[in-house]
């Protein structure tokens, strides 16, 4: 199993744009994501609106971002103009995007409501080198050997843990450790199927402490499901239902990858219009639960006039 890629969306509702002037540009406020500061920019160029992703990240050291920008300028209506770009941002050459994103006339006429406009920036991180990981919530390194009875492998890391511990909270470490009991006082035991950032949120949540975000949650839900940690699951459900700020339509998609009935009827309970009803079918509908089709199509007629 591959593990969940690095991925966030940057939205913003760009104000007063019918009154750029020529190079006149807006940005947009910054935001951090996976430890790295990140902002959009707009501009009037030529008879094009020009659009830009920044990323914040210092120039003091030496640092590499590979990543795909999915960039969408979204209009009322639903229409969708996009683009998708693959680039590199480097510490001495930190932004990039399209000085001719779209025709100017095109955005006034299309996208522009009440002289705003809204872009939403998806964005996938294929490679990062020289960027700090976040700090840790809990160690699991050598410095816990005493007081563990069991060590983990994942890739070039070493967490050490209880197994006592782990086999209450997931049937799978339950099973898989029962098995080392004979023989060595402390088994190691390499996981394949994810990588050490996601398997260190993970414990850490198992282990008590709230690792989970946003950009955090795929990770952990995959190994949730993997290991069968039930409590882990029902966190993540109690945090996609009250915390997260993930699109309705990203929701049920988790909803139904993870069979989480609660999340899917809290969305359903937040979808009011036929704007939301749309967003929400922008994906293959013969993927969606069919429950949520039907759903969604009951709604849809009680809009209707």
């Amino acid at each position: 199993m591959s593990a969940p890629k690095k991925k966030f969306v940057l939205k913003h509702v760009f104000q007063d744009v019918r009154n750029l002037k020529e190079i006149e540009y807006q940005d947009s406020p910054t935001e951090e994501h996976f430890n790295v500061p990140w902002k959009k920019r707009i501009a009037r160029k030529r008879g094009f609106l020009a659009y830009y992703l920044f990323c914040e990240h210092p120039k003091t050291s030496n640092w590499e971002i590979t990543l795909e920008n999915y960039a969408r300028l979204v209009s009322v209506s639903g229409k969708v103009h996009r683009e998708g770009l693959c680039m590199k941002l480097y510490s001495c050459e930190r932004n990039c995007g399209d000085p001719e994103f779209i025709e100017w006339k095109d955005m006034e006429k299309d996208y522009i409501t009440d002289g705003n406009i809204t872009i939403e920036s998806h964005i996938r991180i294929r490679k990062m080198a020289g960027i700090a990981k976040k700090k840790k919530l809990r160690n699991f390194d050598s410095k816990m050997n005493i007081f563990s009875d069991a060590v983990l492998a994942v890739e070039n890391e070493k967490f050490y843990v209880s197994k006592l511990f782990l086999a209450t909270q997931s049937t799978y470490f339950e099973s898989l450790l029962s098995k080392k009991q004979r023989g060595s006082k402390k088994p190691e035991i390499k996981l394949d199927g994810c990588n050490s950032e996601d398997f260190q949120n993970f414990l850490e949540l198992m282990y008590g402490e709230s690792p989970i975000d946003d950009e955090t949650i795929d990770g952990i839900l995959q190994l949730a499901d993997m290991y069968n940690a039930g409590i882990a699951l029902k966190k993540c459900e109690e945090y996609l239902i009250r915390y997260s700020v993930k699109t309705l339509k990203e929701k049920l998609q988790i909803a139904k990858q993870y069979d989480m009935d609660n999340l899917k009827d809290g969305v359903l309970s937040r979808i009011k219009n036929v704007a939301d009803i749309r967003s929400v079918l922008s994906y293959d509908v013969s993927e969606m639960d069919p429950s949520v089709v039907a759903a969604l199509l009951q709604k849809a007629l009680s809009y209707l006039p």
